[in-house]
């Protein structure tokens, strides 16, 4: 199994700048794979002319690339991705490796976890050879293909693989990527979202600070307030779950709080879910769904970040026992109301790049639910997913299944 390669442990990890690549044994990056199947990328062209190696790359394209565009009108992971693959030898082994994964843990097909092994070498190898000159290193297209690596070591190893999160973070580090345009700037938001999602699960603050720069500086789309809601969840994320911050402060809390009744204010009819009971048959949740993918996820992303600054709301020390059983009473109904609607959104998107932007905010939220039949219902639905996707979800259904005695 591969080992972590984009690492740098003499710096603290907010302070990377530079990316080294380092504790990978070089006899592994020499290694030829043990699939015959195995073609390499350093000519894209003939890769792409192998029947196999076609197949996987269009299951990118049809199947997995949308988990990247979820909140991307131009789709740069799905359009962009696919046609610089066909010249750029990294990113095609980085899909390649991705795509591979995928199938394998989603059809449990032995032969392409060898296939998608053999890629991810190959792309430490290209990555090795980008990092002697910084320049070429920062391009959109390296980014990209970062993401879809990031993403392989999740489906291949477990959730709390960081390695390629800390390459990104050394190459976004010299100037605020999320105001960049084109791929650079798209790959930024789908690694930003790859890090609440980890975050999330890990109850711990993200690996990346985020500055008012980075923050959209203008509404001209649905993507924009996608994206905006997408930095505010990661705002309080790094302020109220970094295990060394002090509490909130009230005027801390109600600026976070503002932030997000702003931003709430602002969407148009359009991000309203439609309700249709019974759309799927019989369910526990409300019948909730929405139009497009970021609408879904946005509000997601929206409950989540509620959910945090619920469960971080300085206390008021002047309440008598009476009034704190009020406010217990109170805060559990508000955590059970945004589980439900994280929840609800996720079970009737009938969407694979919702459910996997979901896995975080399932597994914070999640069990605060309060229904046991709900919390049941969750695990299942998540499980699904995860068979769906590729994805490992064992540890959300962990934390769902200790919060059904609540119930």
């Amino acid at each position: 199994m591969p080992r972590p390669f984009l690492t740098n442990m003499e710096q603290p990890l907010r302070k990377r700048t530079t990316v080294q690549i380092a504790h990978y044994p070089r006899s592994k990056l020499n290694h030829q794979s043990r699939s015959a199947e195995y073609i390499s990328t350093k000519d894209p062209g003939k890769a792409l002319r192998d029947p196999q190696i076609a197949a996987i790359f269009r299951y990118y394209i049809e199947h997995l690339a949308g988990w990247y565009d979820l909140n991307d009108v131009k789709r740069h992971f799905g359009d962009i991705v696919p046609s610089c693959a066909r010249k750029n030898s990294l990113l095609l082994s980085a899909i390649l490796a991705f795509a591979a994964a995928s199938q394998s843990s989603s059809f449990l097909k032995k032969d392409l976890w060898d296939v998608a092994e053999s890629y991810h070498l190959e792309s430490v190898q290209a990555l090795l050879q980008l990092t002697e000159d910084p320049d070429e290193f920062r391009t959109g297209e390296t980014l990209a293909a970062i993401c879809l690596l990031r993403s392989y070591e999740i489906i291949s190893q477990n959730v709390s693989c960081q390695n390629h999160l800390q390459g990104s973070y050394s190459l976004l580090a010299s100037r605020p990527a999320g105001l960049e345009t084109g791929l650079l700037g798209a790959g930024f938001w789908s690694y930003l979202r790859e890090d609440i999602t980890v975050a999330l699960i890990e109850k711990r603050s993200l690996m990346i600070e985020l500055s008012q720069e980075q923050l959209p500086p203008s509404i001209e789309g649905e993507d924009d307030l996608a994206n905006r809601i997408t930095y505010l969840l990661g705002k309080v994320i790094n302020r109220c779950l970094d295990q060394d911050a002090s509490p909130l402060e009230q005027h801390e809390w109600r600026s976070l709080s503002d932030d997000l009744d702003t931003w709430r204010a602002s969407l148009p009819a359009s991000f309203e879910p439609i309700s249709s009971p019974g759309l799927y048959g019989q369910s526990s949740f409300p019948g909730i769904w929405t139009v497009s993918g970021w609408h879904a996820s946005s509000l997601q992303y929206y409950h989540t970040a509620l959910a945090i600054l619920s469960v971080a709301e300085p206390m008021q020390t002047t309440m008598n026992t009476l009034q704190q059983i009020d406010r217990m009473n109170d805060f559990e109904k508000k955590l059970d109301h945004h589980a439900v609607q994280v929840s609800a959104l996720a079970i009737f998107s009938n969407s694979a790049p919702v459910w996997v932007n979901s896995f975080g905010p399932i597994s914070f939220c999640g069990p605060w639910l309060r229904d046991s039949q709900r919390v049941h219902e969750l695990i299942e639905e998540t499980r699904k997913w995860g068979s769906k996707t590729g994805w490992p979800v064992m540890s959300i259904v962990k934390s769902l299944a200790r919060s059904r005695t609540r119930g």
